[in-house]
C-alpha cells in the first residue's frame, strides 16, 4: 500500500489514495493526521483500519459533505463506524461514511430546533436486528458523551437501520421498505383478528422475522414447502385466510405471488397470535 493524504479529518482519521489500487479510501490509526497535510504520505504502521471507496462518485460526496458540516460530527461518526467494524468483524459498505455522517448531522440538526424523533418502526427494528440495534445504542452513547446531545431512543432505531443496511450490503431504502411493510401486516392481522397485539410477546417476535425471511425469499422467488400445508388448511382455515391477505398485500408490492406452502407457515404463526390474545 503506498497512501497519500487527501484530507486530514481529525487526529485519528484521514481521506487518503492508494496510489497502487488507485482508490480513495478513509483511513483511522491513532495519531493518523496529527500534524499532516494534503499530499503527504500515510505512515503505514499507524494505520489501523482502511475503508475503500469503489464509487468514485460516493467518494466525491462523501469529501463534500465533510467540507460544509461540523468537523466533530465526522469524527464521532468515524469513531461509530469503527465500533461497528471491530465489533461485527464483517466487511461494511462504503456507503456507510456518507449515510450515516448525514443521517447524524441531520438528527443534530433536528434536535437543535427543538424538533421531535419518532420512529415508527421501533418495536420491529428492536426484533428484526436486535444486534444492529445494540450497536446503535452505543453509537447513541458516544454521540451524547461526545457532543452533549441527548438522543432519543426513536433514533437509536434509525441508526441500526443504516447499520444493518451497511452490514448486508444493501440500500437503507430496502431496509426501510422491509420493515414498513411489516409493520403494515402486523396491522392487517390485528384489524383482521380485532385484537392489540402484544408487541413483547414471544410469539410477535417469531412472527416478525418469519415475515422478513419471507419478504427475502418473495424477492428472489427461492420459495419453501410445507409438509403440513393440508393440515393447516384444514384447522386452521381463519387464520390461513388472513394470510392469504397478507400474501394479497405482498402481491400487490412486490409483484410476487406467495404460493400456498408460505401462506400456510403464515397461518401457523397467526394461530399463535390468535390463541394468546383472547
Amino acid at each position: 500500500m503506498a497512501f497519500k493524504i487527501i484530507k486530514v479529518l481529525n487526529n485519528n482519521t484521514v481521506l487518503a489514495k492508494d496510489e497502487t489500487k488507485d482508490k480513495e479510501a478513509v483511513l483511522m490509526g491513532k495519531g493518523l493526521g496529527f500534524s499532516k497535510v494534503q499530499g503527504q504520505r500515510v505512515e503505514e504502521d499507524k494505520i489501523e483500519k482502511v475503508f475503500y471507496f469503489y464509487d468514485k462518485k460516493e467518494f466525491r460526496q462523501y469529501e463534500e459533505l465533510t467540507e460544509r458540516i461540523d468537523r466533530k460530527v465526522v469524527e464521532v461518526t468515524g469513531e461509530i463506524i469503527s465500533l461497528i467494524s471491530e465489533e461485527i468483524k464483517e466487511p461494511l459498505s462504503e456507503h456507510i461514511h456518507l449515510a450515516l455522517t448525514d443521517h447524524i448531522n441531520f438528527t443534530l440538526e433536528r434536535l437543535s430546533l427543538n424538533l421531535d424523533i419518532k420512529n415508527p418502526f421501533l418495536d420491529e427494528i428492536r426484533i428484526l436486528y436486535p444486534k444492529e440495534y445494540a450497536l446503535a445504542i452505543k453509537a447513541k452513547n458516544i454521540i451524547e458523551e461526545r457532543l452533549g446531545v441527548c438522543i432519543p431512543e426513536d433514533e437509536a432505531g434509525f441508526i441500526a437501520m443504516h447499520i444493518h443496511a451497511a452490514m448486508v450490503n444493501a440500500k437503507i431504502s430496502k431496509t426501510v421498505k422491509y420493515t414498513h411493510m411489516i409493520e403494515e401486516m402486523t396491522k392487517i392481522i390485528e384489524n383482521l383478528l380485532n385484537v392489540k397485539i402484544n408487541k413483547d410477546d414471544i410469539n410477535y417476535g417469531r412472527l416478525v422475522v418469519h415475515l422478513r425471511f419471507v419478504l427475502e425469499r418473495a424477492e428472489k422467488g427461492n420459495f419453501i414447502k410445507n409438509p403440513l400445508l393440508k393440515a393447516v388448511k384444514k384447522n386452521f382455515k381463519g387464520s390461513f385466510n388472513i394470510a392469504k391477505k397478507l400474501g394479497d398485500y405482498i402481491e400487490e408490492k412486490m409483484k410476487v405471488k406467495l404460493p400456498e406452502d408460505e401462506l400456510s407457515y403464515l397461518a401457523m404463526h397467526i394461530q399463535r397470535i390468535k390463541e394468546t390474545s383472547f
